[in-house]
């Protein structure tokens, strides 16, 4: 058990100083000039490329709890963690565009012709006036969010219907650190950096604490059933 603690504390530090270290050097080059600020969060690099692999190793992750239901046939945990995983793929898919500039694929007519960026993937799109990204990728993922990290523990540890929904479904809930580290990071960008594409460095911070989160999630739920149960 303590290997794993230890184990576990060594990811966070890696994970949590990748997002720290980006997130000041982008500010550092951004005194430079905006064109050092993109090279730094460009297509391609850095920080897309680790985004994208925080992104593969929770649907990993997400893939493992999976398997791990199917082996207790658990119908409600198989079903949430193979859609979760899934999930996570595509945002894997989509960071990179779907392999198209690694493989050299050439972009479609339809994402030539509706792809602000001309590239393979979804949440560039733009439809009938609507950014894709800015809808559903930005507004209604920042709902979702807040409502995972900042509502929904108060929720579960409040009330027993999303208790036991929670615990049925076996979903990872953040620990504290997880919570004030997306807000002080997210902050941090918001403040300190606020030039456009500053969302990769969302991005970056956002997936590298979903990591985080699925490998090393809160236990004080089951500690509440426990009680609950016992009372």
């Amino acid at each position: 058990m303590k290997k794993k603690n230890s184990l576990i504390t060594i990811i966070d530090i890696i994970v949590y100083g990748i997002i720290i270290w980006f997130i000041t050097y982008a500010k550092i080059r951004s005194l430079d000039s905006n064109e050092a600020f993109l090279y730094v969060i460009r297509e391609d690099g850095w920080v897309e490329y680790l985004t994208t692999l925080f992104l593969f190793l929770s649907a990993l992750l997400l893939g493992i709890n999976a398997f791990k239901a199917i082996k207790l046939k658990n119908s409600k945990q198989i079903l949430f963690f193979t859609l979760a995983m899934f999930v996570f793929i595509f945002g894997t898919g989509e960071e990179i565009s779907w392999g198209q500039r690694i493989f050299g694929v050439e972009t479609g007519d339809y994402f030539l012709e509706n792809n602000y960026q001309a590239e393979t993937n979804l949440h560039n799109l733009e439809i009938g006036g609507v950014d894709l990204n800015q809808l559903i990728f930005s507004q209604l993922m920042f709902i979702v969010l807040i409502f995972y990290f900042l509502f929904l523990p108060i929720l579960v540890y409040k009330t027993k219907f999303f208790r036991k929904l929670i615990v049925d479904f076996g979903v990872p809930m953040p620990r504290l650190q997880h919570t004030i580290m997306l807000l002080a990071t997210n902050l941090t960008i918001i403040f300190l950096i606020n030039i456009k594409r500053e969302s990769e460095l969302h991005e970056l911070a956002l997936t590298g604490i979903f990591l985080l989160v699925f490998l090393n999630p809160a236990k004080r739920i089951r500690e509440v059933i426990l009680i609950k149960r016992t009372q």
